[in-house]
């Protein structure tokens, strides 16, 4: 039986993919009226950049050519930063390019805000939210006795994940089911600084400031990567996360006065 309490968990960490950045929207935008291009943008250029043309590179390294699928494959430092600097390069390139191009007349610390703020949420509704909405299903399968038959009826492969995903929702700690929430609003809080530092490089067309950018992304993503391969423990990721999640905010806060009119 997957316990009350992990149930709980899972609930809350869908809330913290799906109410937290559509309430972050709503309330930011009635409060400072970016408009809605901003927003789109930033919806826009993570579905292109992000789900269309970074996973065809990655097709393309990673399954399609034999020599970097076996280079990358046996080597996980390797596989790491191929992964980090391609999040990097795709995710920031992106922002820059809706910045110079599609948002010359929004181009205030607000519209960097809502950009981040399209950007991170749609990260979260469309590849974080469905994760935890599927561990929701398998837990409430699990308590209603259903879920066995159901995996007998599925391919091997997937019936192979869908018992590990029984026995984690079974043995591991509630709380670590609270984590994908708790780390969706650090990630959108850290898309959104993202977002107002290339603004910031646009603007004042100081173009060393995307490079940083595109750096911080791949420092952030690099453990991330390094944990798909088990040689970094999620939780020293997480914590990793939180604290850039915090330095993302001071930045934040503290950047307004960096779009002052001079």
């Amino acid at each position: 039986m997957v316990s009350t309490f992990t149930i709980l968990a899972l609930c809350l960490s869908l809330l913290g993919c799906l109410v937290f950045p559509i309430v972050l929207c709503i309330v930011f935008m009635r409060k400072n009226h970016p408009g809605a291009l901003p927003l789109i943008m930033g919806i826009v250029v993570f579905i292109v950049f992000v789900l269309i043309l970074e996973q065809l590179m990655h097709y393309v390294f990673l399954s399609a050519i034999p020599a970097t699928k076996a280079l990358l494959g046996n080597n996980p430092w390797l596989f790491a930063t191929y992964g980090a600097l391609a999040a990097g390069i795709f995710e920031e390139t992106g922002r820059f390019l809706a910045f110079t191009f599609f948002l010359k007349k929004k181009r205030e610390w607000k519209h960097g805000i809502t950009y981040g703020i399209g950007h991170g949420g749609i990260e979260a509704v469309l590849i974080a939210a469905p994760a935890v909405f599927s561990n929701l299903v398998y837990a409430f399968m699990i308590n209603s006795d259903l879920f066995d038959a159901v995996a007998k009826s599925v391919p091997k492969a997937s019936f192979d994940l869908m018992m590990q995903t029984k026995d984690a929702l079974i043995a591991q700690p509630s709380w670590m089911f609270a984590l994908g929430g708790f780390e969706r609003i650090c990630a959108i809080t850290i898309q959104i600084a993202l977002s107002v530092l290339v603004l910031y490089a646009v603007t004042r067309k100081k173009y060393i400031f995307v490079g940083l950018a595109i750096l911080l992304h791949a420092a952030l993503d690099f453990p991330a990567a390094l944990a798909q391969r088990g040689m970094v423990p999620m939780l020293a990721v997480e914590g990793i996360v939180a604290v850039f999640a915090v330095a993302s905010l001071i930045f934040i806060l503290k950047s307004r006065k960096l779009f002052t009119p001079k």
